[in-house]
């Protein structure tokens, strides 16, 4: 059965420069974005699916990047591959809620 984990994080960053970061350190910790979803530019959640030898890494490494919420990492097998999905929630301080994306017109 696969473990998992909510983890908090917050930011006062930049979010499309802090969505890079978070998602080259999922990549560089070696765990893989299995599903992500976008709460306008306030929030955003990401499920992470990683061994269990590499949530310790994964969480200090977002701890550089944002503010993140104790990770209890009693228990935990250094050793172990076993599969975790980290629910991951991102908020952006910065966010007002009316983000917009505007897609060019195509002509044809």
């Amino acid at each position: 059965m696969i473990q998992r984990t909510n983890w908090q994080a917050y930011t006062n960053g930049d979010r499309n420069t802090v969505i890079e970061q978070i998602k080259e350190t999922i990549l560089f910790s070696d765990g893989y974005i299995v599903n992500f979803k976008m709460f306008s530019d306030i929030a955003l959640s990401i499920n992470v699916e990683i061994a269990e030898n590499k949530l310790l890494m994964l969480h200090q490494a977002l701890g550089g990047i944002v503010r993140i919420s104790n990770f209890e990492d009693e228990g935990i097998n250094s050793k172990s591959l076993k599969e975790w999905i980290v629910y991951l929630h991102i908020s952006f301080s910065g966010g007002t809620g009316n983000l917009k994306i505007e897609v060019p017109q195509i002509p044809g």
